[in-house]
C-alpha cells in the first residue's frame, strides 16, 4: 500500500477522513459503472482524503465524461495512460476495491460519509485561513467579509439540491391550489395596501424578487458648470466631480452648520431644461425646476418658489487648503491680475501708487532672473517685466558649480556619472560649465541620479536661469492659465483656491491694492469695494471674501469711460461684521489711510446691519412657542431696551435679537437659526436658460451640498408599502437603508403615519393638532414589527446573514425592502459596474429563495428615459444591468406626469407601471401621490381608505 505508516501522535490530529467509505464508493463504482450518476452530484474528486483515491475518481468521471464504460479494465487501462497507475497501487489496487464491496445499494450513504468527512476538513482548512488572515490583514471589515466567504462558500457547496420527481411537486402544487380555493377571498402573497396592485400581483409571493425602479433623486439636478468646494480648498464642476466618482465636499447639517461629507452617489441625469436663479447678493445657480432650495419653512422646488422668496446661502465658507507659495509669486500674481498687461509679448504692470510700485518691483527681485524696465506712458508709469541677462549668467555659473560638486561627492568621474544616469558625456560636460542648463526632463533625471532636492541645484528654479525668448514671468504665468487673458477674461488660478489661510488673506490684500477701495459714503455708511470688467474674477473674489465670512454683494454697473460706456461688476462690502473681518484678517496694502477712516466710521456709527437678517416669518414660530406670553413679557425676559414695541411681523430679526428671543423661549431650534452658517437672501430672478446637461449628487443622511455657493438638495411606495405590511398585518418586516439613516427613515415614516407636513416636522413648525397626531403615529409605528438597518456599506452577503438571523429571532419574517440597489457593493472586487450589478441580481434572487420571503429592491432608471418624447420607462430603462429584468419575477416602475410637465392635469398622481410578472399579468395601477407627506393613496372609491 502507498500510505506511510502513521505514529500514535500523528493520529490523534489526523484530519476527519473515511479511508472505509471512500474505498466503498470507489469499488460500488467499479462494479456498476452506472451508479456514478448517483453520486455525481455528491462528489467532487478533492473530497476524497486520500490522493490516489482522487485521482482514480477523477478517471472514473472522465470515462463518464467521454462516455466509456466504467470498470476494471477501463479504469486501470485509462490510469496507465495517463502515467498515473502506479502511483495509485497499480491494477492489483484497482481489483482490490472491487472485491472490497459485497453490494452497491449503500452507495449514495457512503458517498454522503465521504461529502462529510471532506466539509469537516474544508472547515478546518477555512479555520486555518482565517486565523491566517487575520495576522496579516490589516482591515478588520475586509478579513470578516473574506471569512463570511469561505464559510457560505461551503454552505454552498454542501446545500446543492436533488433533482425531484415531478409527482411530488404536482401534490404539493394541488395543496396549494386547494388552500387558495378556500381562501380565495384572501392574497395569496403579502398584501401591499394599494387593491389595485394587489389585484394584479396578488400581494407579493414568498421567493419573489420585486423591483421597483424610477428616475434617480425626482429630478432634482444642477447644471453641469455649476461649481463646488472640495475639502482641500479646490473648486470643481459637478460634471469633472461625477466623471472622478470622488470628493469631499459641503453639506448643512439639521442644526444649520457646515460639515464635510461625501456623495453616495454620482448621477449623469442627461439633458434637461434648467432655470437660473439670482440672488439679491448676485449669486446664482441653474437647476432643474424641480431642484430644491432650504426655506424658513423648510426645503422647497424651485417650481413652488418665485421672486421675492428667501433661501439659504453660506454666510461663511471656511475651507483652506495646505498649499503653500512663495509670498512674492502671492504678490505678482495679485498685481497682474488687478492691474496687468498678459496679452501682448511682455508682462506690464501700470500703477500710480508709489508704495505699490516698490512692492511690485521688491517681489520681481525676490522672484529672480528678470527686471522691470520703466515705460512712462499718457496716464500712468508702467512696468515693463523682462528677463534679467546678468542674474542668468551669475545664477547659471551657480548652477554649474554645485552641479559639479553633487557629481563629485557621489561619483568617481563624470564619466561613471553618465553611464548611471544615461545622460549625454557631452551634455554633462557643457553644463559643467555654465554654457547651458538642461531641459525640466533632464534636470528631474540629474536629481534622481544624485539624489539631491532640484532646489539644492536650482535655488531660483531652473526656469529663472534658462535662456527663452520668453522670459521666466512670462513661462510661470502661461503655466498658471493666465498669459494672454485680457482684463475681460482674467481669472484667478485654480491653486490660489487651495492656498492656506494667511497666503490667501496676502493674495487679496494685494488684489484690492490695484482695484478695491475705501471709503465713507456721505451719509456715513463705511464701504469697501472691488470693480473688475471680468465677471469670472469678480465671483471668484466674492466667493474667497466667503472664505473668511466677508459678505460682499456683487453689482452690475455701467460707467463713463473714455468717451463711450463701459460695462462692469463690482463687490460692495457694508454689513459692519463683514468690513471688520476684512480689515483684520486681510487688510489692503497701500490705502492703508483709507482703511483706517472705515474702521473709525464703523465704530462711530451705530452697528446695525440691514442684510444678515433672519426672515419675517420667524415671528409665527416665536408666537406659537411663546404661547400664551405677552410680546412684552417676552421682550423683557429677553433684555430688550424697547419692550413696547418690537416690530412684530413688521420688521425682520437679527441675530443678537433672536438670539435672546431663543435663550428665553429655551428654544433649540430658534437658538440654531440665530448661529447658523447661513444667510437668508432674496431671489430678484428667475431665468430660463434653455436645455443643458445636468448632474446630481447622493448624499448620505443631510441630502444637501453648497453648490455656487447656494444650498441646494438632493422611497415613499416601498415604505408605504413596509408600513402598511407591519402596521396593519403584523407582519415582520426588515428594512435595508443604504442611502437615508434609520432617523430620516423613521422621520418619513411618521410624516406618512401621521398625515404631518414633512416640512412642519422637519422646522418644528408644529400645529396643536399635530401632536395628537404624532403621538397616536408613534404608538403605532412602536409597536409594528419593523426592523432597520442603515449600514452605508452593505453586501447581499450580510443583508443575507442579518435577515436569516431576524427570521430565526422573530419566527418568521414577511418582507425585506432594500433601498436602493446601486448603492450595494458586490463581493467581487471588479471595475466592470454591469459585472457587479449583474452579481448583486442574481444574489438578491438567491436571498428571496433562500429565506422564503419577497425581496422589494429599489432601482434607479437610465437618463435614456430623458431623450424620449414618451417618457413613461420601459424594461430597457433599468439602469446599468440588463440581469435586472431577467432575475426580477416583477418589475415595477413610478411615473409621475407632472415631474416632466409641471402644468400637468394629473397633478398629484402617479401610475405605478407593473411591466414584468413572471407569474401574472402586467398592467397600469393609478395611484394619489402626496408630496408633502410623501404618501401614496388608493385612486378607488370614497368607501376605501388610504394605506
Amino acid at each position: 500500500m502507498i500510505d506511510n505508516v502513521l505514529t500514535d501522535t500523528a493520529l490523534e490530529r489526523m484530519p476527519p477522513q473515511s479511508i472505509e467509505s471512500e474505498q466503498a464508493v470507489l469499488g460500488s463504482l467499479l462494479v456498476s459503472g452506472d451508479g456514478i450518476t448517483r453520486v455525481l452530484d455528491i462528489l467532487e474528486p478533492d473530497y476524497f482524503y486520500r490522493k490516489a483515491h482522487q485521482v482514480i475518481y477523477a478517471a472514473m468521471v472522465t470515462l463518464f465524461d467521454n462516455n466509456e464504460p466504467i470498470d476494471i479494465l477501463t479504469a486501470s487501462q485509462h490510469l496507465d495512460d495517463s502515467g498515473k497507475l502506479d502511483s495509485v497501487g497499480g491494477r492489483q489496487y484497482i481489483t482490490d476495491l472491487s472485491m472490497s464491496v459485497a453490494t452497491t445499494a449503500n452507495l449514495e450513504y457512503y458517498a454522503r460519509i465521504v461529502q462529510e468527512k471532506a466539509l469537516l476538513r474544508s472547515l478546518i482548512s477555512a479555520g486555518t485561513e482565517i486565523v491566517g488572515g487575520c495576522y496579516q490583514e490589516t482591515d478588520a471589515d475586509s478579513a470578516l467579509d473574506k471569512a463570511e466567504h469561505l464559510i457560505f462558500s461551503l454552505a454552498h457547496r454542501r446545500g446543492m439540491q436533488q433533482l425531484i420527481h415531478i409527482k411530488h411537486i404536482v401534490e404539493d402544487s394541488f395543496q396549494r391550489i386547494e388552500q387558495r380555493y378556500e381562501n380565495r377571498d384572501t392574497l395569496s402573497g403579502v398584501p401591499s395596501g394599494f387593491y389595485d396592485l394587489d389585484a394584479l400581483t396578488s400581494g407579493f409571493q414568498p421567493s419573489d424578487l420585486l423591483i421597483v425602479a424610477a428616475r434617480p433623486s425626482m429630478g432634482k439636478c444642477l447644471s453641469f458648470d455649476s461649481e463646488i468646494v472640495l475639502s482641500d480648498g479646490s473648486v470643481e464642476t459637478i460634471e469633472s466631480i461625477c466623471q472622478a466618482k470622488k470628493g469631499n465636499l459641503l453639506t448643512l447639517k439639521d442644526d444649520f452648520k457646515l460639515a464635510s461629507t461625501k456623495p453616495s452617489a454620482y448621477i449623469d441625469d442627461g439633458i434637461k431644461p434648467v432655470f437660473k436663479v439670482i440672488t439679491r447678493l448676485g449669486r446664482s445657480v441653474e437647476t432643474t425646476i424641480t431642484h430644491p432650495f432650504l426655506t424658513l419653512s423648510g426645503w422647497k422646488p424651485l417650481a413652488e418658489m418665485g421672486v421675492g422668496t428667501k433661501i439659504a446661502i453660506p454666510r461663511l465658507i471656511p475651507v483652506f487648503g495646505q498649499k503653500q507659495m512663495r509670498e512674492c509669486e502671492l504678490k505678482l500674481l495679485a498685481y497682474f491680475i488687478g492691474d496687468g498687461c498678459l496679452s501682448n509679448n511682455k508682462a506690464s504692470f501700470t500703477n500710480t501708487n508709489p508704495l505699490i510700485q516698490r512692492d511690485f518691483l521688491e517681489a520681481l527681485e525676490q522672484f529672480g532672473g528678470v527686471n522691470a524696465r520703466i515705460e512712462s506712458g499718457n496716464r500712468a508709469t508702467s512696468f515693463a517685466v523682462r528677463g534679467d541677462a546678468e542674474f542668468i549668467k551669475v545664477h547659471r555659473a551657480e548652477f554649474a558649480n554645485k552641479f559639479r560638486l553633487a557629481i563629485n561627492a557621489k561619483y568617481a568621474s563624470a564619466s561613471q556619472f553618465a553611464n548611471v544616469s544615461g545622460l549625454n558625456r557631452a551634455s554633462i560636460s557643457v553644463w559643467q560649465r555654465g554654457q547651458c542648463v538642461p531641459s525640466q526632463a533632464k534636470f528631474e533625471q540629474i536629481c534622481k541620479s544624485l539624489e539631491v532636492v532640484a532646489d539644492r541645484l536650482a535655488p531660483v528654479t531652473l526656469a529663472a536661469i534658462k535662456r527663452s525668448s520668453k522670459n521666466p514671468i512670462v513661462l510661470w504665468l502661461q503655466e498658471l492659465g493666465l498669459w494672454g487673458k485680457t482684463a475681460h477674461t482674467k481669472s484667478i488660478p485654480a491653486d490660489i483656491f487651495k492656498l492656506e489661510k494667511p497666503l490667501l488673506a496676502l493674495f487679496l490684500n494685494r488684489l484690492f491694492a490695484t482695484d478695491g477701495w475705501a471709503s465713507v459714503l456721505a451719509s456715513g455708511q463705511p464701504q469697501l469695494g472691488y470693480a473688475s470688467v471680468s465677471e469670472r474674477l469678480i465671483r471668484q473674489i466674492q466667493h474667497l471674501l466667503l472664505r473668511f465670512g466677508i459678505i460682499a454683494k456683487l453689482r452690475f454697473r455701467k460707467v463713463k469711460y473714455q468717451n463711450g460706456i463701459k460695462h462692469c461688476f463690482q463687490l460692495d462690502i457694508t454689513d459692519a461684521k463683514s468690513i471688520e473681518t476684512f480689515i483684520s484678517d486681510i487688510g489692503m496694502y497701500g490705502k492703508e489711510l483709507a482703511v483706517t477712516r472705515v474702521k473709525r466710521a464703523v465704530k462711530i456709527r451705530h452697528k446695525q446691519t440691514n442684510c444678515d437678517l433672519i426672515p419675517i416669518d420667524i415671528w409665527q414660530e416665536i408666537a406659537a412657542k411663546k404661547a400664551s406670553e405677552s410680546w412684552a413679557s417676552l421682550a423683557r425676559r429677553s433684555n430688550f431696551k424697547d419692550c413696547t414695541n418690537i416690530h412684530v411681523n413688521k420688521r425682520s430679526l437679527s441675530r443678537n435679537r433672536l438670539n435672546s428671543l431663543a435663550q428665553s423661549l429655551n428654544d433649540d431650534h430658534l437658538n440654531n437659526l440665530a448661529n447658523s452658517d447661513i444667510y437668508w437672501d432674496e431671489i430678484v430672478a428667475i431665468e430660463s436658460m434653455g436645455q443643458k446637461q445636468v448632474y446630481d449628487l447622493t448624499i448620505p443622511e443631510t441630502h444637501n451640498f453648497i453648490a455656487n455657493d447656494i444650498c441646494v438638495h438632493n422611497t415613499a411606495l416601498c415604505l408605504n408599502i413596509a408600513q402598511h405590511v407591519a402596521i396593519e398585518k403584523k407582519i415582520p418586516v426588515a428594512v435595508f437603508s443604504l442611502e437615508m439613516s434609520k432617523e430620516q427613515l423613521v422621520q418619513r415614516m411618521l410624516c406618512s403615519e401621521a398625515q404631518i407636513d414633512a416640512n412642519r416636522l422637519r422646522t418644528g413648525h408644529l400645529h396643536t393638532t399635530d401632536w395628537t397626531h404624532l403621538a397616536m403615529a408613534m404608538g403605532r409605528l412602536g409597536e409594528a414589527p419593523i426592523y432597520i438597518d442603515d449600514s452605508a456599506l452593505l453586501n447581499v452577503l450580510e443583508i443575507r446573514a442579518k435577515a436569516r438571523r431576524l427570521k430565526a429571532e422573530m419566527k418568521g419574517l414577511g418582507l425585506i425592502v432594500i433601498d436602493y440597489i446601486q448603492l450595494l457593493q458586490g463581493r467581487k472586487q471588479t471595475d466592470n459596474r454591469v459585472q457587479e450589478v449583474s452579481e448583486i441580481s442574481r444574489s438578491l434572487k438567491t436571498l428571496a429563495r433562500e429565506i422564503n420571503v419577497p425581496v422589494i429592491a429599489l432601482s434607479q432608471l437610465s437618463r435614456a428615459v430623458e431623450g424620449r418624447q414618451n417618457k413613461r420607462p420601459m424594461l430597457s430603462d433599468l439602469r446599468e444591468s440588463g440581469s435586472l429584468e431577467q432575475d426580477a419575477d416583477v418589475v415595477m416602475f413610478i411615473y409621475r406626469d407632472e415631474y416632466y410637465n409641471p402644468e400637468s392635469e394629473r397633478r398629484g398622481e402617479a401610475d405605478i407601471i407593473i411591466a414584468k410578472q413572471r407569474n401574472g399579468p402586467t398592467g397600469n395601477v393609478e395611484l394619489l401621490f402626496q408630496s408633502s407627506i410623501t404618501r401614496f393613496l388608493n385612486k378607488v372609491h370614497n368607501q376605501y381608505n388610504s394605506v
